[in-house]
């Protein structure tokens, strides 16, 4: 994005809401039921109270509350009507679909896709770049597998990786993922394979995890090309 003096003096947090169109944010959410039986604590606040727990990299919801209502004073620039308590962001992150932040995500991507590949390497990137998407997944492992189906094979620990799995696809010629989805981690990563959503010469780079012959099959009738690795078997 290039130099503007319209941001000039305005701390670092606001100047990344700025980017976002409050009432368009709503209105997503109200297509998605997000809205119903909520009297204050809107998904606007509700998304500017999460993104701040994420800048600040806060593991609970003592640590973001307690912090809101600390720094009251120096947190107004965000517009927040209200400091939330525990309760309301307990009850609004499980009522709250979660289809309504993918629906800001989808938005806020198709807006600024253009400005995500650096301008300096647009002249010189190879063609077949800009047509490269990755997909791969990671997973990150929680407590316990009590509460989430572990993953693989039973090592010589006796111990399976349990947790949530990260899918992500990106554009080899951007900065940030295009989807991404979050699941337990013992579901399959091949359904995250989504033929009917590339088009002919995309290329499409993976790893073994996500071969499923039928939807490889597919994809050759629409003319993507795919890079993976054989199974072992």
């Amino acid at each position: 994005m290039g130099k503007s003096t319209h941001f000039s003096g305005q701390p670092l947090y606001s100047q990344i809401i700025k980017l976002l169109d409050k009432s368009q944010v709503l209105q997503m959410s109200r297509n998605c039921g997000g809205e119903r039986y909520i009297k204050r604590f809107d998904c606007w606040t509700h998304m500017v109270v999460m993104l701040y727990a994420v800048i600040m990299r806060f593991d609970s919801l003592r640590e973001i509350t307690a912090s809101l209502q600390a720094e009251a004073r120096k947190l107004s620039h965000l517009g927040l009507s209200i400091m939330t308590s525990r309760s309301t962001l307990s009850d609004a992150n499980k009522r709250r679909p979660e289809s309504v932040f993918a629906s800001i995500y989808r938005d806020l991507y198709a807006t600024y896709r253009s400005r995500l590949s650096s301008d300096s390497r647009a002249c010189k990137e190879a063609k077949w770049m800009k047509r490269l998407q990755i997909i791969d997944s990671t997973t990150i492992s929680l407590f316990s597998n009590l509460l989430f189906k572990g993953v693989g094979r039973h090592p010589k620990s006796g111990k399976k990786k349990g947790g949530i799995k990260v899918h992500t696809v990106i554009h080899a010629n951007e900065g940030v993922p295009s989807d991404i989805k979050f699941t337990s981690a013992a579901t399959n990563d091949s359904f995250m394979l989504q033929p009917t959503a590339l088009s002919k010469g995309d290329i499409m780079a993976m790893d073994r995890a996500y071969i499923d012959y039928q939807k490889l099959e597919q994809m050759t009738q629409r003319g993507v090309i795919y890079v993976t690795k054989m199974k072992k078997n």
